[in-house]
């Protein structure tokens, strides 16, 4: 076994996944140095030890508008009403709350509701979840959605603004946000955003996937919405090492490579091309900023 010493230095970057290894497509791939997004990418041979620092305020209100986003889910679900509830009945009952859309479903006692914000969804499910209309007890919940994208592998100066711009081109948006680093609030590489519509998220997919940003492509996947529920969920503990030499096929001597920053608790090396036998390995860290240290060391 080839000593760690001896093995160049990879190119190592953070991705959005959960324990699952859904890392293996959605990559943040956070130091690649030559990037082109929105007409703006990182200058050349720039790492995020390069990028300046910034103020405690600044990264409290980065990270603020993303625990704001990541809990902006406005729609609820109201289940078991009587079959010959009307929108005015829904109104009525909801009348503490402001109401954006409202459709009852009667054959099924259904209501699809969107409040003004994340805030009054929550209210109203704690308020009057298992509450009683007509003698029936209802069922008040978010509603669930299948219009959820994560877009990765974007440069770490990309901003807030610059992501929606980028997204919002392919429909009406419910939420989108970046996810940044508690330690130094610059972006981690990745973002979420949510479509009012599938048609919408479908064209944004089809169209984002791959496309060319500098040396890199963008990465889009469909997302669970229950692995957003929590702000911790956010952030990986794993990275994803791309680059390589060819006859670097040994988990235990990437381990061992890795281990002169941080000890990896998991590492695994897969081959990810059959015909030149290129391999991408795949590591995981216990706690989640250490994965964010290791990334540029």
């Amino acid at each position: 076994m080839a000593a760690a010493s001896s093995i160049p230095p990879p190119t190592v970057h953070s991705s959005s996944v959960r324990e699952n290894l859904l890392c293996s497509e959605m990559d943040g791939q956070e130091t690649r140095q030559e990037q082109d997004a929105a007409g703006s990418s990182d200058p050349p041979g720039v790492t995020l030890r390069d990028l300046p620092d910034l103020e405690p305020e600044e990264i409290g209100k980065r990270l603020a508008k993303t625990r704001q986003e990541l809990s902006n889910r406005r729609k609820i679900l109201i289940k078991n009403l009587p079959q010959d509830t009307t929108n005015q009945e829904v109104h009525e009952f909801l009348k503490e709350y402001e109401l954006k859309y409202c459709f009852v479903d009667r054959n099924k006692g259904t209501a699809f509701v969107t409040l003004l914000n994340g805030t009054q969804a929550q209210d109203a499910i704690r308020s009057l979840h298992h509450s009683t209309v007509r003698g029936r007890c209802i069922s008040v919940a978010l509603q669930p959605t299948d219009s959820l994208l994560c877009l990765a592998n974007l440069p770490h100066t990309f901003t807030g603004q610059q992501f929606e711009e980028l997204v919002r081109a392919y429909g009406n948006i419910e939420r989108c946000f970046l996810v940044y680093s508690e330690l130094t609030g610059h972006s981690k590489g990745y973002g979420f955003v949510e479509y009012m519509k599938k048609d919408s998220a479908s064209r944004a997919r089809s169209e984002l996937l791959g496309r060319p940003q500098g040396d890199r492509s963008l990465m889009v996947q469909w997302m669970d919405v229950n692995q957003l529920i929590q702000e911790q969920q956010l952030h990986s503990r794993c990275l994803c090492v791309d680059k390589l030499p060819l006859d670097l096929c040994d988990s235990e001597e990437l381990t061992q490579l890795f281990s002169d920053t941080y000890k990896p608790v998991f590492c695994q090396v897969s081959v990810c091309n059959k015909f030149d036998g290129s391999s991408v390995p795949f590591l995981c860290y216990r706690p989640v900023m250490t994965s964010y240290l290791c990334s540029d060391s």
